[in-house]
């Protein structure tokens, strides 16, 4: 039996464990804890994001100063300092013609070991989390402190049984656990067409799930499909402008061998916005939130009409072209201050409503993402389409696009076809048919209780669900910790903060 399992290992498992272990190694009274890891897929640390699945050279969305807090940052730095020759050339080995020219443009700041401005790759985090992680936990090992067993597979099921749960696994093996963290990241990818992560045929490839098996692996799917068609261009549809489908866009401009292959690239979202990479530092200067400065004054505020104010600030921005790079801090620290005001009901219907909702309208990226746009639109090669995915048909012509304007909420089609498709839209929704099975009969067992965000649980100040069931990481979306309202649990910086707490809550249950 373990005091502790941990299903998945992503990164919100790995602080957890790290700022854990920190603590018992502190603790007067010794103990040795046993710790299960379970994860269905072979890598253990890093999650999607950091790891084989995404590849070498995808970049982190923000900078590295803005993607780290302190002093896990310098940290961070010290150790890029001391393994960047080796993680370069893996980055070169596996990248294309951006992937050299990001090496090229940065070699002196890389030289000098100038790295907080930087978008750098983050397999780099991945590879420094998961040597990280492997050290703490072999010290901990050899001075005694902890067990530690690694399990790979899939958690099918979880029995509440006399003040422990039985966690039944893919293989029909069963395991005990006096306590269990539930750390399986964010809600897996929603399919819009078909069921498979992969359709193919002659004339369409459809990609539901970029990072199944892992990116690198579809890819070449992409290559090997284009490369049929030696006397004929593709068009490329990417369905979702967020984070994945920039890397989408970002990789497939970098390697040479699929870029000269395709025609016209799509974009399809339902603002038609891409996110905003360029800070317009004078008028930034002269932009206020009207709006939310208007309610500083009022005590007996609610979140709606928080978010109302914010929706209007965000609206002016629009009007007079001032994009989410300059206005994103201006508009989070006035709707910030605001949300202190509000009792507990209101912070956490702020927290499951109307977060994600204004997040949508704040995306950023790094410049290295919004000149390929602009670069394609240079060529006449790309198009932002304002509209919801409706359907693929097939025509004469080949494979079309049916799709649900945005402005005038009516169907039309693409007049292009398409061979290319690369669902980025997201994750699907607790309230959906198609969450994994696990998290299916945990909640049929009310052992999870979704909240009102749709996309993450009620718990305690225990992190709990249940009694000694735990969660962290995305799934957190919707709840209040120390007096703060958390709706977006995929930041880095907060990850780390709430490990922090939920490895205490571990700590004192054990030792207190």
């Amino acid at each position: 039996m373990s005091h502790i399992t941990f299903i998945g290992s992503g990164i919100s498992s790995s602080f957890t464990i790290l700022h854990f272990l920190d603590q018992l190694k502190t603790n007067k009274t010794k103990k040795k804890i046993s710790i299960t890891i379970i994860d269905r897929y072979s890598e253990f640390y890093t999650g999607i994001a950091y790891g084989k699945r995404s590849g070498f050279c995808v970049l982190l969305i923000t900078s590295l100063k803005n993607f780290l807090p302190q002093p896990e940052l310098e940290i961070f730095i010290e150790w890029l300092n001391q393994n960047k020759d080796w993680l370069l050339e893996e980055f070169l080995k596996e990248g294309g013609t951006l992937s050299s020219e990001w090496a090229s443009k940065h070699s002196e700041k890389i030289k000098n070991n100038d790295w907080k401005d930087l978008f750098i790759p983050r397999r780099f985090f991945g590879s420094y989390i998961n040597q990280k992680v492997k050290n703490k936990i072999q010290e901990s090992e050899q001075l005694g402190y902890v067990n530690v067993d690694y399990i790979n597979a899939e958690v099918l099921d979880i029995q509440h049984k006399n003040d422990s749960y039985e966690l039944l696994l893919h293989s029909k093996k069963t395991l005990v656990s006096e306590k269990v963290v539930l750390s399986v990241g964010s809600l897996p990818a929603n399919y819009l067409w078909k069921q498979e992560s992969l359709i193919e045929n002659n004339e369409l490839l459809f990609v539901n799930n970029p990072y199944k098996p892992d990116l690198k692996h579809v890819l070449q799917k992409v290559e090997k499909f284009i490369t049929k068609k030696p006397a004929q261009k593709c068009n490329v549809l990417i369905i979702g402008a967020n984070a994945s489908g920039l890397e989408m866009l970002y990789k497939l401009n970098d390697l040479k061998e699929i870029q000269t292959h395709i025609d016209q690239f799509t974009l399809l979202s339902t603002q038609g916005l891409s996110p905003d990479s360029v800070i317009d530092e004078e008028r930034k200067k002269s932009f206020s939130p009207t709006y939310l400065l208007s309610l500083k004054d009022h005590d007996r505020l609610t979140a709606d009409r928080i978010a109302s104010a914010a929706y209007k600030d965000l609206d002016r921005a629009d009007e007079i072209k001032l994009g989410a790079a300059s206005t994103v801090d201006i508009i989070s620290n006035g709707f910030g201050v605001l949300l202190n005001k509000l009792n507990t009901e209101e912070l956490k219907k702020f927290a499951c409503i109307h977060g994600n909702e204004i997040g949508r309208r704040q995306r950023c990226a790094g410049y290295h993402y919004s000149k390929i746009i602009e670069d394609l639109k240079e060529s006449g090669r790309f198009k932002h389409i304002a509209g919801r995915f409706s359907n693929i048909y097939k025509n004469d012509n080949g494979y079309q696009l049916e799709y649900l304007d945005t402005k005038t909420e009516s169907n039309k089609s693409l007049d292009d076809p398409i061979q290319i498709v690369f669902n980025c839209i997201g994750s699907t929704k607790l309230t959906k048919d198609n969450i994994p099975e696990l998290l299916k009969k945990m909640v049929d067992k009310k052992l999870c209780i979704p909240n009102e965000s749709h996309i993450g649980f009620d718990v305690n100040d225990s992190f709990e669900t249940s009694e000694n069931l735990h969660v962290i990481g995305p799934l957190l979306a919707g709840n209040i910790f120390e007096g703060k309202a958390v709706w977006h649990v995929e930041h880095c910086g907060r990850i780390i903060w709430l490990s922090k707490l939920l490895s205490k809550k571990l700590n004192d249950y054990f030792f207190d």
